[in-house]
């Protein structure tokens, strides 16, 4: 019986933070962005798919989703754009992200850290593609976007 209970409280412990670490379905209409600023006023074009990239500029593993997504959205302009999103200071930040910025990439400083939270990130780096829309297609490490995935994604648009 003590095992049974013990059991049953793991897996109830398991589902409900997974399902707080989870707020992204494909397929689902993603919340808003909250954001106080865009860096340089600076918003990118309007593309068919825009991959939203939570970004700290510490973190080596962000800045290799960052490259691999910069590819990708140059392979792919002007159906492919990203938005890097970071809870950063826009007096720091904005200084080294100030390189990224084009016409098919933005930077957006969240407010509060309130697009993290309704977004449920919790774990950097983490992204988000979204179709016109403004409805997930795709969710994971950034630096696991390639260019088949993102064939596919464009692909579904075509039909």
């Amino acid at each position: 019986m003590k095992r049974f209970v013990i059991t049953l409280a793991l897996l109830l412990f398991s589902v409900v933070t997974r399902a707080t670490a989870e707020n992204i379905i494909v397929g689902d209409k993603l919340p808003d962005m909250r954001v106080h600023a865009w860096l340089m006023d600076l918003q990118p074009d309007k593309a068919d798919y825009t991959c939203i990239l939570f970004y700290h500029s510490e973190s080596e593993l962000c800045k290799q989703s960052l490259r691999q997504i910069k590819r990708l959205v140059k392979a792919n302009a002007p159906h492919f754009n990203m938005i890097i999103i970071t809870k950063e200071d826009y007096a720091s930040a904005g200084v080294s992200l100030t390189e990224h910025l084009a016409d098919n990439i933005g930077v957006a400083f969240d407010d509060k850290g309130r697009t993290f939270r309704y977004f449920g990130v919790k774990f950097i780096p983490f992204c988000v593609v979204c179709d016109s829309k403004n409805r997930a297609v795709w969710c994971g490490n950034g630096a696991s976007l390639n260019q088949a995935v993102i064939s596919k994604i464009l692909t579904i648009k075509k039909r």
